[in-house]
């Protein structure tokens, strides 16, 4: 099968592996492993795997529904549940995508508010940001996987944690398999909110050029993600335990005021900074993604 979209509209099989790492991986990091740790403790590394095997399972899934109907959601909906019904599930999307973005972007300022600037007044800027957003929205589809493409650059900050090793705690590893295979699957659960963003392809799958041969660049990005989680879950055990995580809204970030070098004071306010690499692109694709259903339903301009 090919795209139905004009070749200059489309991307390549394989940057579907930018687009979900990029979706999946998102500042819902930051205190995902709170509530895990405080349940299964240094077991929460098993519930991450389980929840990363669970979603590879979604992403076939979605790729069942798209590679039969060789189509996106948008029109799968009307073409199963008419037009009237199939565009109250298209508004259910809308919805859902509108309100991801604006909780990305709050989530974003609230950081900034927290860790740099406590004054800050929240609208002044959310207004700059979303002039950003609009102005890389406004290119297409394309320009928003290149965003994504860029915002890889957050790895490096990620990468700086190894500095933390001189804090690390072995022995908080330790023993394995120490509670209920109940309770880590209900860690597993936990996790559910970090792994979001393979609903994209739903709407994306039209925009790839052969679509169906990016299903194992998704199952790629997903392992990606997976293991990106497993080592923050690790680090975190290595760090902190599960009595300090319960006093630590944001773990993550706290990590990186184990970070010191010589020409940085305050290591933790570049890794607050760096967050809007997190988020810019994935308020992008959910506005673009929300506008683009919105065209669709009601015929108007995207």
């Amino acid at each position: 099968m090919k795209s139905t979209e004009y070749p200059r509209f489309t991307i390549s099989p394989y940057l579907v592996f930018i687009l979900i790492l990029t979706m999946q991986f998102g500042p819902e990091y930051l205190n995902m492993t709170t509530k895990p740790i405080l349940l299964v403790g240094q077991d929460t590394w098993i519930s991450v795997i389980l929840c990363g095997l669970l979603f590879h399972v979604v992403i076939w899934m979605i790729y069942q529904v798209l590679n039969r109907n060789e189509t996106d959601l948008v029109h799968i909906h009307h073409k199963f549940f008419g037009k009237l019904a199939g565009g109250g599930l298209n508004f259910i999307f809308i919805v859902y995508f509108l309100i991801k973005a604006s909780f990305q972007l709050r989530l974003f300022i609230e950081i900034i508010q927290v860790w740099l600037f406590p004054d800050l007044q929240t609208w002044p800027l959310a207004f700059v940001l979303l002039l950003l957003v609009y102005y890389i929205v406004a290119g297409g589809f394309r320009v928003i996987v290149g965003i994504c493409l860029f915002s890889l650059l957050r790895n490096l900050t990620l990468i700086s944690l190894i500095f933390t090793a001189n804090y690390f705690h072995i022995n908080n590893l330790f023993p394995v398999f120490d509670h209920s295979m109940k309770d880590i699957i209900k860690a597993s659960m936990d996790f559910t909110f970090p792994y979001l963003g393979v609903e994209t392809l739903f709407f994306c799958y039209t925009f790839i050029k052969n679509p169906k041969k990016s299903q194992k660049w998704a199952h790629i990005a997903n392992g990606f993600t997976t293991g990106y989680y497993l080592l923050t879950v690790i680090i975190s055990l290595l760090l902190f335990k599960p009595e300090q995580l319960s006093n630590e809204i944001w773990p993550q970030l706290t990590k990186y005021k184990f970070i010191q070098f010589p020409f940085i004071d305050r290591f933790e306010f570049i890794g607050a900074v760096s967050q809007i690499l997190w988020v810019i692109p994935i308020i992008c694709f959910s506005l673009w993604a929300s506008s683009r259903m919105f065209r669709i339903i009601f015929k108007v301009k995207h």
